[in-house]
């Protein structure tokens, strides 16, 4: 096969998205996905671990600021305890002046003490007792005492009911010292006949900017808080000064729906962990709540969500940075380490191309490698020299058939030169009507006819079929042409010339093919005809009426199977008008797609007909019938008729 010229080489292949390409953008897309999935994983997780440690964390901080603002409370609470103690202890009024005073100033967060009771004494009056109220508070140089002793109604029971004692709910803003404090109270009792009747109580003040000072000083990372809440939702400390006790909860509640529910659980006395969003931003913030022991206020710690999660953000982000350098290193690596495995593989390709446009002398690169990559290159190269081979040899098979086909034509047209070149033109010679119809099956076939004029007038008429198809059917055709035309004008009856012939042919058919005949002669003055058959299909008589039938013929074995075969003749008549149609197998025997053949039946129904119609008709019409019937199946053997009809006008016809 010839190279290609420059011209003819295909263009380089252009790939728009290659092998090495895709491979890395699966391999680096299935790392970034196992990626995506880890960090996804454990930032949750590492999320979730920050948020369960700083529970922790913030539980044990909010037990220390428990135990913190505990002891401020205490040290008020204290105070009241000794003094009531001393009141029931019968203490008298010198006494508790000099006690009250030294607790006072003992104390470091208590600003004052009152102590209200029943100091005894008959007043003449059921409803008024003497009463002993002394106060002990801190102004702003020194300390301020206040004693007296009246006579006034007391109604004790309202004074110590359990809502006034302990810690009140609600703290108190003091008009004439303008501070807001919270007041303790604890009850006093005495024993009279046996039982304990409360006879008044001590009181402690505690100014809330302890409390608030306490908390002030706490911080929680940079901007968290935290703020001590009443039972009634006020602020008794919180890092606006201006809220305590002028604001609530709830208040704030109406701008963050979220408060209500929290609000409603502080004041229940609940402990909890929760987020929410501050107060006048959308920032997410966590909020630890619990109730403050002895009291029925509750402090909660608040902190931003930004702060708590800002250095695992920051690491979060890094470890992000990571990777992706990482996989945009991987993709880099994956890219280069893909495109030198596969480099072979695109200069494969490549060569595909050329050898798939003709060009079969494109150099296949070798490749030492043990793996899939050489093994396929090997591959290649053997096929692409396979390739080469089959094509040279399908070249020359082309050549071989090419000379082939040009001697079937040549032998066709010497087949075709033994028939008759012009039988019509030869039978009108004698007043006879003659048509006839020749098609092989391939190039050359088996079939024959022959008609020609004897020296006594009569016309010889034969049709044959030799068994099979081809050249070899075509070369017996033409022996037997051959034979019956040298034989015919010195044997002129039909049944002795076929035994001549059948020996003639018997003896020289060493591939034992046989041929199936027919021979008549036919006087076109009288009609009279004289027929012989050697195994033959049995020819059409069709009457000038328009009735056709099939002629009785005496049996005979077809020729070059039996040398000493004898062959027996018979008789017919065809008047004026009258056709005589012979015919090969290939009619009956024509097959349609389903492999049905064609049948005598049929081939008799479409002869029978009332119109008035010549041999060329007649012939015209069977041939179609089969074509109709045999349709888009292969012809699947030869196909010879010939027809002929006696006529009014009769000619002295000349003999060959």
């Amino acid at each position: 096969m010839s190279a290609l010229t420059p011209d003819q080489r295909p263009a380089p292949v252009q790939v728009r998205l290659g092998l090495a390409s895709r491979l890395s953008l699966a391999l680096t897309g299935a790392a970034a996905l196992v990626f995506a999935t880890a960090f996804y994983y454990n930032y949750q997780e590492s999320r979730q671990y920050i948020l369960n440690s700083t529970r922790e964390t913030i539980t044990g901080l909010s037990s220390a600021i428990i135990s913190d603002l505990g002891a401020i409370l205490k040290d008020s609470s204290d105070v009241a305890d000794k003094l009531a103690k001393g009141i029931e202890s019968g203490m008298n009024e010198a006494g508790l002046r000099k006690a009250a005073e030294t607790a006072v100033l003992d104390c470091s967060y208590c600003n004052g003490a009152t102590l209200i009771f029943d100091a005894g004494g008959d007043t003449g009056s059921p409803v008024e007792r003497r009463i002993l109220r002394c106060q002990y508070y801190r102004s702003t140089l020194s300390w301020q005492v206040v004693c007296d002793s009246t006579v006034a109604p007391m109604d004790v029971d309202a004074m110590t009911t359990p809502e006034m004692e302990g810690w009140h709910t609600t703290p108190t803003i003091l008009p004439d010292r303008d501070q807001a404090v919270a007041i303790y109270t604890k009850p006093v009792y005495r024993s009279e006949n046996g039982i304990s009747i409360r006879i008044g109580a001590v009181s402690t003040e505690l100014p809330l900017r302890y409390l608030q000072t306490a908390v002030a000083n706490l911080r929680i990372f940079q901007k968290g808080y935290v703020f001590i809440l009443s039972n009634t939702g006020q602020y008794l400390a919180n890092p606006d000064p201006e809220a305590v006790l002028s604001e609530s909860l709830l208040d704030q509640a109406h701008q963050n729906p979220e408060l209500i529910e929290i609000s409603k659980r502080m004041r229940r006395g609940e402990t909890d962990f929760v987020a929410l969003h501050a107060l006048h931003s959308e920032q997410p913030v966590r909020l630890y709540f619990m109730p403050l022991s002895g009291t029925a206020w509750s402090v909660g710690i608040v902190f931003a969500d930004e702060e708590l999660f800002a250095e695992f953000k920051n690491l979060a982000r890094e470890v992000l940075w990571i990777g992706v350098v990482g996989l945009l290193l991987l993709a880099l690596l994956t890219t280069l380490i893909v495109r030198r495995f596969t480099r072979p593989l695109l200069v494969l390709t490549e060569k595909s191309v050329a050898i798939a446009h003709g060009d079969l002398d494109v150099v296949i690169p070798t490749w030492s490698t043990q793996d899939e990559v050489g093994i396929l290159t090997r591959s290649f190269a053997d096929m692409r020299q396979a390739l080469r081979q089959q094509l040279d040899i399908l070249a020359n098979t082309r050549a071989a058939q090419a000379r082939i086909e040009n001697e079937l034509k040549i032998a066709r047209t010497i087949q075709i030169s033994f028939l008759p070149r012009d039988p019509a033109l030869l039978a009108a010679q004698g007043g006879l009507n003659v048509a006839t119809w020749f098609q092989p099956a391939r190039e050359v076939g088996g079939d024959l006819f022959h008609c020609f004029w004897l020296a006594d007038g009569r016309l010889f008429l034969s049709i044959g079929d030799v068994a099979g198809k081809g050249v070899p059917a075509a070369l017996m055709m033409g022996v037997t042409v051959t034979l019956i035309k040298g034989m015919a004008a010195a044997t002129a009856d039909p049944d002795r010339l076929l035994e001549r012939v059948n020996r003639e042919l018997c003896a020289i058919n060493e591939e034992m093919l046989f041929v199936t005949f027919f021979a008549a002669v036919l006087n076109p003055q009288t009609g009279e005809l004289r027929f012989s058959n050697a195994g033959h299909n049995p020819p059409l008589i069709r009457r000038r009426n328009g009735n056709a039938e099939f002629m009785v013929i005496p049996p005979g074995l077809p020729l070059g199977i039996d040398p000493s075969c004898r062959y027996t003749s018979a008789g017919a008549h065809l008047d004026s008008g009258d056709i005589l149609l012979l015919y090969t197998d290939g009619v009956t025997e024509a097959m349609n797609s389903a492999d049905a053949c064609f049948e005598p039946h049929r081939l008799l129904a479409v002869s029978r007909t009332s119109a008035r119609i010549n041999p060329r008709q007649w012939v015209d019409e069977v041939v179609a019938a089969v074509a109709a019937y045999v349709g888009t199946a292969e012809q699947s053997d030869d196909l010879t008729l010939l027809a002929v009809a006696r006529t009014s006008s009769m000619i002295e016809p000349t003999a060959e």
